[in-house]
This record gives C-alpha cells, sequence and structure tokens, in this order.
C-alpha cells in the first residue's frame, strides 16, 4: 500500500488502515456489549490487545532482519515484520484477548468477545484491500464476508441470550459521551485520511490497467516515465533512455531527510541482490542535490556509508520536478518499455522494494 502525501509530509496508510481495523474492532464490541454492565472492561482488553498487535508487527523486524535495525534503530519507526510480522501479531494479540477473557468468564464467552474483535477489525481490514490494492485477491473478499456474516451471526447469539434472561433486558446502558464522542471523532478523522487514500488509489486503479500504458510522458502511474540524463558520482553519464528493456527503479533521495538514510541500507540490499542475480534490473538513485549544501556532500555521505549502488545527481531540480517529487524518499518503478508501474511516497523495506519490482516485471 502506497503513503498518503500531504504536501512535503508523508502518512503511513498501512499504519492508517491497521488503526480503523482496531477502531471497527471496538466498535463491534461495544455493539456486542450494549447494555453489559462490564462493557468498559472488556472493551479495556480489546484495546491493549490491539495495542499489543501493532508493537508486534512493528517490533517483528528484529526477527526478520536485524542487521538492518542493529544499522538503523530507526528502522522500527518506517518499516516492519511484514507478512511473518502481521500473523504472529495476530496470533499473540488474539492469544492475550482470550487468556483475559477468560478469567472473567467462560471459555465460550472468551471465544465469542475475541471473535468480534477480530471480525471487525478483519472487516475494515479486507475492505480497505479490496478498495486500496491493485493486487486484489480472492481471500479479500472471503475474509470480508466470513467476518460480516461472523458479526452478525454474534449478535444474533448475543440478542438471544439476552431474551433468555429477562433482566438482562432491561439493564440500562451507562453512556459516557466524552469518551464516546473522542473515539467517534477519532475514527471520522480516520475515515477521511482513508477516503483521500481511496480516491488517489482508484485513480492509480484506472491509470494501472492499461497494459500498454499511456503515450503521455509524466509521473503518474502508467505514464511514459520522464526521461533524464543526469551525472552519477563517478563523473558518469546515466541516461534513461539507454536502460530501456530493463526494469527501472528509480529513487529519489537527500542527505538530510532522515528517513532516506534509513531507508539506503534496504537500497543497497537491493542493488546487491539483483546484481548478483545478474537480472536486467537497473536501480539508480537520484540525488536531488539542489537542495543539498553541495555535491561533495552527497559524495562524503555514500563514501561513509558505503553505498555501491548509482547515485545520479539532480543537480538543477529539473529531473525531481518532471517527476513532481515533493516528500522524500519517492520511488518509481519502471517497466522496461519505459511506463510507470509502480509509484511509492515514503520509506520502503528491501522486501517490499522486490515484491513491488518482481510483480513490473511479471507484467512484461
Amino acid at each position: 500500500m502506497s503513503n498518503i502525501q500531504l504536501g512535503s509530509f508523508v502518512l503511513n496508510t498501512e499504519l492508517l488502515v491497521y488503526l480503523a481495523s482496531a477502531l471497527t474492532g471496538a466498535l463491534a464490541l461495544r455493539l456486542l456489549r450494549r447494555g453489559h454492565p462490564e462493557k468498559e472492561a472488556d472493551l479495556s482488553v480489546a484495546w491493549g490487545s490491539m495495542l499489543m498487535w501493532i508493537v508486534i508487527w512493528k517490533v517483528s523486524l528484529l526477527l526478520i532482519d536485524p542487521a538492518s535495525v542493529m544499522q538503523r534503530p530507526l528502522s522500527l519507526l518506517y518499516f516492519s515484520g511484514g507478512t511473518i510480522g502481521f500473523w504472529l501479531a495476530s496470533l499473540a494479540s488474539a492469544g492475550m484477548a482470550v487468556f483475559r477473557y477468560s478469567r472473567r468468564y467462560t471459555l465460550s464467552e472468551s471465544l465469542t468477545l475475541t471473535g468480534m474483535i477480530a471480525s471487525g477489525w478483519a472487516a475494515m481490514y479486507a475492505l480497505a484491500s479490496l478498495f486500496y490494492s491493485l493486487d486484489v485477491r480472492l481471500y479479500h473478499w472471503i475474509v470480508l464476508l466470513v467476518a460480516l456474516a461472523t458479526i452478525f451471526l454474534l449478535l444474533r447469539k448475543e440478542r438471544a441470550a439476552k431474551m433468555q434472561v429477562a433482566e438482562e433486558a432491561q439493564r440500562v446502558e451507562h453512556r459516557q459521551p466524552k469518551r464516546m464522542a473522542m473515539q467517534g471523532l477519532s475514527l471520522l478523522v480516520l475515515l477521511v485520511l482513508l477516503a483521500y487514500t481511496l480516491h488517489g488509489a482508484t485513480e492509480s486503479l484506472f491509470e494501472g490497467t492499461a497494459t500498454s500504458g499511456s503515450e503521455e510522458v509524466g509521473a503518474k502511474v502508467g505514464d511514459i516515465a520522464p526521461p533524464f540524463s543526469l551525472t552519477n558520482l563517478k563523473g558518469e553519464t546515466i541516461a534513461l533512455e539507454e536502460l530501456r528493456g530493463k526494469t527501472v527503479m528509480v529513487n529519489f533521495w537527500t542527505t538530510w531527510c532522515k528517513v532516506c538514510r534509513t531507508e539506503m541500507p534496504h537500497v543497497e540490499k537491493l542493488y546487491e541482490h539483483y546484481r548478483e542475480q545478474g537480472e536486467e534490473v537497473v536501480i539508480v538513485t537520484v540525488n536531488v542535490t539542489s537542495q543539498e549544501s553541495s555535491a561533495k556532500k552527497v559524495q562524503q555521505v555514500a563514501a561513509a556509508e558505503g553505498y555501491s549502488f548509482p547515485v545520479a545527481l539532480d543537480s538543477s531540480g529539473k529531473t525531481t520536478d518532471d517527476y513532481r517529487v515533493a516528500a522524500y524518499p519517492s520511488t518509481f518503478v519502471i517497466d522496461e518499455s519505459g511506463v510507470i508501474r509502480e509509484r511509492y511516497l515514503g520509506a520502503i523495506s528491501f522486501a517490499d522494494m522486490k515484491k513491488r519490482i518482481d510483480h513490473v516485471r511479471s507484467l512484461d
């Protein structure tokens, strides 16, 4: 999932989706436990388990790529454990919720409460994936339908249980207007941000459907990539036109951008991977030298960090303008015919970079 650009600020869309999913899971549980005297205590467990999910999802990067974390501790802020971290966090948080609920209720009730949280979470996640991801899979629809069906069945089960116990039906729910207002406002903000993301994703979806690409030169997915001819740190010329027939990843960065510096070890790893494989993939990083103190500063940083990938110098800023780059880092993946197939804002990990490049290569 690409990120959201607001001016020069970049929001992590994936994290926004997970936060919205967490809110949906909590609201699903609130709906299930309305009128129940221990509703707030049950919600407290839900919030705790979902906070645990996010922490494990982020920290799991230590298991997947400990070297990058040791080299750049800030990696934990910008990256996560990917698919492995996703499932590890899901199992751990679900297990914690069942355990904490089982201290108060029967195992059946604990599984019901946990299932309601998970279903609300999964429904929002699947919905966001369906509308936002350009690589929609069958399991997205399956997860959405199963989650909605589970919510419906659990609500019916709770309603039937209340009807069997007359006094439970008479209990008055003690609302806390201030807390509910804050939760509602938080959800509204997240939904607005997601709506902005979905709008952009819809445009990208239609732009990316044409297999041949458009005949217009531009910076959008589906456009022909703007040509450039830049000098690298060795004084050699790197011309995009000369790379036709190869898949090219172009990454814009600056030395003063901390996110860029955190991402660079992943770019280096990717460059080494494709160089060793001997595959027709070219990695080009474009330093926005027009926003640097000097080209010498770029050379010093590259030498100190041990970058071996090509660093092209955009001294005039024209290439950066042509690609409409306003936030760093920004990454483009260009196919063999010179058409932009992927555009990503913000830091991107080695695994995600490779996944996107391989996806573009599979289209050729």
